[in-house]
This record gives C-alpha cells, sequence and structure tokens, in this order.
C-alpha cells in the first residue's frame, strides 16, 4: 500500500498486537458463555507474553511515552492515597487491576504502531470485531425476559449497550479507513457496513449510542461536503424544512423501541423521577461533595449506591478517587484535544485534513460518550483513546512517519 508515494511495511510487533487485539475484544467475550477457559488463555496467557515482546525492547523509552499515560497510571497512586476508605479490598484490587492492565495495554499499542498502514490495521481490527459483534447479536437468543414490544440486540457482550458500543466505535473505525481507502469498491462495501451499524445501534435501543451515532455521522457529512455556501445552504434548508425533516425521522423511529426509550419521560422533572441513571448521578454527586479530596476509594461506590455503578465517566473517577484524580484524568482529554489541534502545521494533504477532522471527532464522541459510561474502565475505549494519542505524536501525516 502507498501513501503519496512512499510506502509503509507492517511490522511484526504490529501484526501480532491486530490478532491480540481481535481475540481480546472479540474471542474473550465468549467467557459470558461460559468458555471461561478462553477468556482466561488470552487475557492471562498471550497478554502477558505479548507485553513482554513488545515492551522489553522498550523499557529504556518508557519515559519518552507522552503524559497522557502516565496520568492515566497516576489513577493507582490516588487509589492508593484513598486507601483509608476502604471497606471492600477485594473489590478494591479488581479495579485497581483493571487500571494497571489498561495501562499496559496502551503502551502496548503505542510502542507496537509506527506508522500509518499499522495504525489503519488496527482500526481494521476494531472495525471487524464491531462488524462481526453486530452480527453474530442477531443470532444469539434474547433473554427470556424480553418480548417482541421489548426486544433490545444483547449478543456476545450481553449487554444492549455494550453491543451498541461495539457498534458505534466500529463505525468510527469505518470511517478512518473510508478516508485512508483509495478504492471504490471498498468506500462502498464501507457504507455498507456503516449503514449495517447503524440499524444495529437501533435495534440495541441504546439512547446514548444512537445519539452518538448522530453526532459522529452528522458531523463527519458536515466536515466533508458543507462549507462555504454549501453551509449557507444547509442551514437554509434545515430553516425551510426543517419540521418536515423531523416528521421524517420521528415516522422512522417510532417503529423501534428506541423511539420509547427516547420519548417515555415528556419534563425534565419527569425525567429526574424516572431515570435511574440520573438518580445514581446525584447520588454519586453526593458522596463526592462529602469526600472530596480523595473519593469513597476505589470501587467503593457500590457499597453507597445499591450494589450499582455510577455510570458516567468524569463523575465515577471523582466520586471514587476525589477532585485531584478528577482533574488529571481530565487532563488527559486536554492535552489530547491540544495535541489533535496541533496537527493543523502537519498537514500536506486534503487527507490529512479529513483525519484530522476524525480525530477531532472521534475524541469529542468518546467524552460525550463518557457522560453516560465510565470510559476509564472500559479497555474498547482505553484502545481508541490509545491510537489517538499514537496518531497525534508518531505519525501525525499519512505521508510522513514522525517517530
Amino acid at each position: 500500500m502507498r501513501y503519496n508515494n512512499r510506502s509503509y511495511s507492517i511490522s511484526k510487533q504490529a501484526g501480532f498486537l491486530s490478532v491480540y487485539l481481535f481475540a481480546f475484544l472479540f474471542l474473550a467475550l465468549y467467557g459470558r458463555q461460559g468458555f471461561q477457559t478462553i477468556n482466561q488463555i488470552i487475557l492471562w496467557g498471550f497478554g502477558p507474553l505479548l507485553a513482554f515482546y513488545i515492551l522489553e525492547p522498550n523499557f529504556g523509552k518508557i519515559h519518552t511515552i507522552p503524559r497522557e499515560y502516565y496520568f492515566y497510571l497516576s489513577m493507582v497512586f490516588f487509589a492508593f492515597i484513598g486507601y483509608l476508605n476502604v471497606i471492600d479490598e477485594p473489590a478494591f484490587y479488581r479495579y485497581l487491576q483493571v487500571f494497571i492492565a489498561n495501562f499496559i495495554l496502551m503502551i502496548i499499542i503505542y510502542f507496537a504502531v509506527n506508522n500509518i498502514k499499522e495504525w489503519e490495521l488496527v482500526w481494521k481490527v476494531i472495525a471487524l470485531v464491531g462488524l462481526i459483534i453486530a452480527l453474530l447479536s442477531y443470532f444469539i437468543e434474547a433473554p427470556a425476559n424480553q418480548n417482541d414490544e421489548y426486544f433490545r440486540l444483547e449478543g456476545l457482550t450481553g449487554n444492549a449497550n455494550g453491543t451498541a458500543n461495539y457498534a458505534r466505535v466500529a463505525v468510527v473505525a469505518a470511517l478512518f479507513l473510508l478516508e485512508l481507502s483509495e478504492k471504490k469498491f471498498m468506500k462502498i462495501l464501507l457504507w455498507g457496513v456503516i449503514a449495517f451499524l447503524s440499524y444495529t445501534i437501533l435495534l440495541t435501543a441504546s439512547r446514548g449510542s444512537f445519539g452518538n451515532l448522530v453526532f459522529i455521522l452528522g458531523g463527519y457529512i458536515a466536515f466533508k461536503n458543507f462549507h462555504g455556501w454549501r453551509l449557507v445552504v444547509l442551514l437554509l434548508i434545515l430553516f425551510l424544512f426543517g419540521n418536515i425533516i423531523f416528521y421524517v425521522g420521528e415516522e422512522f423511529l417510532s417503529n423501534f423501541y428506541l423511539f420509547d426509550r427516547l420519548t417515555r419521560n415528556d419534563s425534565v422533572t419527569s425525567a429526574l423521577d424516572d431515570e435511574s441513571r440520573l438518580q445514581l448521578y446525584a447520588v454519586a454527586w453526593k458522596y463526592f461533595l462529602d469526600n472530596p479530596l480523595f473519593g469513597v476509594g476505589l470501587n467503593q461506590f457500590q457499597i453507597y449506591s445499591g450494589g450499582k455503578i455510577s455510570h458516567t465517566d468524569i463523575l465515577d473517577i471523582l466520586v471514587q478517587l476525589g477532585i485531584f484524580a478528577g482533574i488529571v484524568y481530565v487532563s488527559i482529554y486536554v492535552w489530547l484535544y491540544i495535541r489533535i489541534m496541533k496537527l493543523k502545521k502537519f498537514f500536506s494533504s486534503p487527507k490529512d485534513l479529513s483525519i484530522f477532522r476524525l480525530c477531532l471527532l472521534c475524541l469529542v464522541s468518546e467524552i460525550f460518550f463518557g457522560l453516560g459510561n465510565p470510559n476509564w474502565f472500559t479497555q474498547l475505549q482505553m484502545v481508541v483513546l490509545s491510537l489517538l494519542i499514537v496518531y497525534t505524536t508518531r505519525i501525525r501525516v499519512t505521508n510522513e512517519m514522525k517517530v
């Protein structure tokens, strides 16, 4: 493959990483179907071997990794600072393990991906995993408590929101591949994949993923097609025919259970009374204010919330680890945003501009997704975050490698 007459090759490290990510993000899900052995072999067998293979030659370079990775690792430090508040020690160490495992996974990606072709390969794996999980969700029997009226696709993840998240991230991956692909047939195929994944998200009835999907596709189409006079025309069309467009969209969505979930609250007061997540946010905020410096302790919030997690990202860090940890965690996204904006000075082709815009859309998409989900806890989100860091620090443009 060539980008602007400069050819790249895929290293063994990137190849092994891609195989592992496929197994980790897809095959490990079979642990939920009773195949725990597969899950454990992937996590505790191949995982450490891959980590040693990629990190051993780079031990002397660990200090050079971008600060975002250290910000994430510092959550371990903040966890031990708040250890005095810990009541459930096994729960504490389970979440501590997640922080360490996610950090290792992120820096493995950083050291294994060194050029645009390897970066593209990882996105291909993510798109493929999301597509397969979406496909399989149509063939895995739904839980017994669901019926035709309230059916939600769940699949291998065992959770409709989890399946929707895989499909949502796969849409982002497909958009990156669209920009990097030169073949017309491949572009048509990718749009077909995006359409299928979008339909899958509708069937999961995940409100957060659906809103995120609208933002991603709307932003992408706007960036690609509407600027200058075209933007003026678009705004004029929306002004004149907005009601009709809204009506058609409402009629289309009314055929899905998602529509019922979106419209079941007719006021803000009703939402505050009925939405369990908003109630959890209020509980999390209360306990954060009660323990602002060091939080209630890592993975201790469930003790105060009836066994439920907070279902939000930054607030989840705040309530568990305190204000200082929250500031450092937010800094990950702030610094990454700054790095993305600095890509402007490296532009050398229209493709660079498109990737820049997609990186920005992807980052904002992840932040929005974190409003209803604890991103820090999800390996898929950390893979995406690390890919953005890699592009902004090691690649920067599509025709020149920066190391």
